[in-house]
């Protein structure tokens, strides 16, 4: 007997230009794979969570505001088998992610947490930079950047304030100041149990090697701390062969991998289905 399955696509503030399309393409992708499988499933804008009853037993979500997570963390309750999970998805929220990370022994950049809804002034966390440093990005502290000045690049400690109080006045309530690191960037995209699916170097024209093995180490272990199921990230290879993380995404777009990825992210839904009790056995 089918088990209804139930895709939500992202928000569109947090799919801005063109990350639109590959969000929608990787969740249709995997929608079709399901489907092939011979699983009903249906799609819907996260819009529409409060006002759909929890009928689905298993649902795909790529949805990131706090508002629908909490809808999808109530039907976790009622025994519906969310992935990514609501509270892995929080914890890729920039203050959760750098807090989490930077309480592992995995390699993280230094990162600093400065509270901008406080009236400590901005100019006291100057001190607390480590030096030396190649220099230091200031990111926004809740949701990965949505717009070119949510991460910005500064060469001297003395600029950090300033990039700081314009964080604030956007209304930013936490902001995160970490330390530069030299070395080729490198982005990946996995899913738990498959691994790396698909890892490019974004700006440059050829990968450079790369241990295989230990990008996947590295990757699995960032999302099994995080929680995640269906991730990205970006990570760096420094110039003496080592990597190190950077950032971590909850369901990225997996460009360039796309189609393949799709089967992964099916195979691996069907599988937590199977293993909850929900479906007979899979072959995919």
């Amino acid at each position: 007997m089918s088990v209804p399955f139930l895709g939500i696509y992202r928000e569109t503030r947090f799919s801005p230009g063109l990350h639109a399309a590959g969000d929608a393409e990787i969740l249709e992708l995997t929608q079709a794979a399901l489907v092939r499988a011979g699983y009903r499933t249906t799609l819907i804008a996260p819009e529409h969570l409060p006002t759909v009853s929890p009928t689905a037993r298993v649902v795909f979500s790529m949805c990131q505001s706090l508002e629908a997570l909490d809808v999808l963390q109530e039907w976790e309750q009622r025994g519906v088998l969310v992935l990514n999970t609501p509270t892995a998805v929080r914890a890729c929220y920039r203050l959760g992610l750098v807090t989490a990370l930077s309480q592992t022994t995995l390699p993280f950049p230094h990162s600093t947490v400065v509270p901008l809804h406080t009236a400590e002034p901005i100019e006291a966390v100057c001190p607390m930079l480590p030096e030396p440093a190649a220099g230091w990005w200031i990111k926004r502290g809740d949701v990965h950047a949505m717009q070119a000045d949510d991460v910005v690049f500064v060469g001297h400690a003395a600029d950090v304030p300033a990039q700081l109080v314009r964080l604030r006045q956007r209304g930013m309530r936490h902001a995160i100041v970490q330390a530069h690191m030299a070395g080729q960037e490198l982005k990946f995209y996995a899913v738990r149990g498959h691994g790396v699916i698909h890892a490019f170097a974004p700006h440059a024209a050829h990968c450079p090697p790369v241990d295989q093995d230990r990008l996947n180490a590295l990757a699995l272990q960032a999302g099994e701390v995080l929680g995640l199921d269906i991730f990205g990230g970006d990570c760096l290879l420094t110039p003496d062969g080592a990597l190190c993380l950077i950032d971590i995404n909850d369901w990225p777009s997996f460009r360039g991998c796309r189609p393949v990825a799709a089967t992964h992210i099916a195979q691996h839904i069907l599988m937590q289905a199977q293993q909850r009790g929900l479906l007979g056995s899979v072959a995919v």
